[in-house]
C-alpha cells in the first residue's frame, strides 16, 4: 500500500454592489465605511468567493445551490456560519487546505490596514495557520463598477490535499 497524495484547485469569485445603510464586511471582519454591501446574506464578498473556491476544489457545486439566495433561511445570514458548514463537509471528507491566496478589489475604502485583520479571521475561520492565507488589495484603478466605487469583488484560489491509499502494483 502506498500513500498519494491528492491535490485539487478551487478559484471563486463573488462581487457585490456598494450600498448605504449596511455594515461592510469582508472577511468576516467589520470594515468602517459609509456602506456596505448589498445581499441577501451579510454579503461578505471575500467569504463567498473562499466558499466557491472550496466547493469547486471539492466538486460540490457553487454557493448558489448550497445558500439559494431565494431561501429565507439565508435572508441577513452570517457568512462565517455559511464558511463553517462547508468547511465542515470538507473536514467530513478528509481535505487539508493547504494554501488560500485571495484578492479584494475595492476603490474604496483602502484595505491596506485592514489586510492583517482579514487574513487572521480568515486563517481562523478556516483553522489553518496564517503562514498558508495571503489576503492581496487592489483598487479598481476608476475603471468599470469597482473602480467607480459602486461595488466590491473578491477572488480566491484554494490549494487542498489529502491522502489516498492506493495498492501498488
Amino acid at each position: 500500500m502506498q500513500n498519494l497524495p491528492d491535490y485539487r484547485i478551487g478559484e471563486g469569485h463573488d462581487i457585490h454592489r456598494v450600498v448605504a445603510g449596511r455594515p461592510l464586511i469582508i472577511g468576516g471582519v467589520t470594515i468602517q465605511a459609509p456602506f456596505g454591501l448589498q445581499g441577501h446574506s451579510d454579503a461578505d464578498v471575500l467569504l463567498h468567493a473562499v466558499i466557491d473556491a472550496l466547493l469547486g476544489a471539492t466538486g460540490h457545486g457553487d454557493i448558489g445551490e448550497w445558500f439559494p439566495n431565494t431561501d429565507d433561511r439565508w435572508q441577513g445570514a452570517d457568512s462565517s456560519a455559511m464558511l463553517r458548514s462547508v468547511i465542515d463537509s470538507v473536514i467530513t471528507e478528509e481535505w487539508q487546505i493547504q494554501n488560500v491566496d485571495c484578492t479584494i478589489s475595492a476603490e474604496q475604502p483602502k484595505l491596506s490596514d485592514w489586510k492583517p485583520s482579514i487574513r487572521q479571521r480568515l486563517a481562523e475561520l478556516l483553522n489553518v495557520s496564517e503562514s498558508v492565507v495571503n489576503v492581496k488589495a487592489k483598487s479598481g484603478e476608476q475603471v468599470g463598477p469597482i473602480g467607480r466605487g459602486e461595488a466590491i469583488g473578491a477572488d480566491v484560489v484554494v490549494l487542498i490535499c489529502r491522502n489516498l491509499t492506493k495498492n501498488s502494483a
